[in-house]
């Protein structure tokens, strides 16, 4: 009985790491919140056209990077999307990738209220006494570049008292959209999903931007089917999502 047992497991065993490169699991991306709506329905048009099955894990870039670090032995992950090319250049760096591919380019903006009751309009108007300015922490790659920017400006520690810190750029965006705060800065991309709000591209944030590159993954059990995907994302028809998502994608060489 117990080498019956033994026998069971081995089998299992086996079955798994067959099944792991025949397609029958779903393909892991590991992915910023920023590039939620465009990636969602790429993996719907990719499903749709192969049958295979995408698995989405969204976090900020940070956090995902931390993950993609430390693997699942029975689940490994296929992708790696974070907000900034920063963080993939850190897992080239760590020997985690195996290649990168450009997708599009974001800019730093402020997302004001709905109707903009405090009459945001420029730097000066995030200082007032009683503007709430809603900032993502460092571990988004948002808030990490917006702060390193503003330090470096000499103009973080003139916002700092109105900031209220939030997880990631979606929570930032949504807590202006709430009302919660009074602005927010986030991405051009995620700002351009709040239609009833007013974006301000500001001076202050001239020339802030961020690179977004597709990385696949050498820990992938699957490294064709991650190419494949990888592929998809970064050609033709998932470029038009992220067009259509707001994204700049004018910056980079689609295939």
């Amino acid at each position: 009985m117990k080498s019956l047992r033994i026998l069971t497991y081995l089998l299992i065993l086996l079955t798994g790491c067959s099944n792991s490169k025949d397609g029958s699991r779903p393909l892991i991306v590991y992915a910023a919140p920023a590039v939620r709506t465009p990636l969602e329905q790429i993996a719907k048009d990719y499903e749709t056209e192969t049958g295979r099955k995408v698995e989405l894990r969204f976090g900020p870039s940070e956090t995902i990077l931390t993950q993609v670090g430390m693997p699942s032995p029975a689940a490994p992950a296929d992708l790696f999307l974070p907000a900034d090319s920063s963080y993939v250049e850190t897992a080239r760096d760590r020997r985690l990738i195996s290649d990168a591919f450009p997708i599009a380019t974001m800019k730093v903006v402020v997302l004001t209220a709905p109707g903009n009751p405090k009459k945001v309009a420029d730097w000066n108007d995030l200082l007032r006494d009683g503007v709430k300015v809603a900032v993502p922490n460092p571990g988004a790659a948002v808030g990490k570049v917006a702060r390193d920017h503003l330090t470096k400006t000499g103009k973080w520690n003139s916002l700092v008292a109105r900031v209220v810190d939030t997880g990631t750029v979606t929570e930032a965006a949504n807590a202006a959209k709430l009302g919660a705060v009074d602005a927010a800065i986030v991405w051009d991309a995620v700002a351009s999903g709040y239609k009833d709000q007013t974006v301000l591209k500001l001076p202050e944030f001239e020339g802030v931007t961020a690179r977004v590159d597709l990385a696949t993954l050498k820990q992938s059990a699957d490294a064709a089917g991650a190419k494949r995907l990888a592929d998809f994302i970064a050609g033709e028809k998932g470029i038009r999502r992220f067009r259509e998502a707001g994204f700049d994608v004018n910056l980079v060489g689609a295939k």
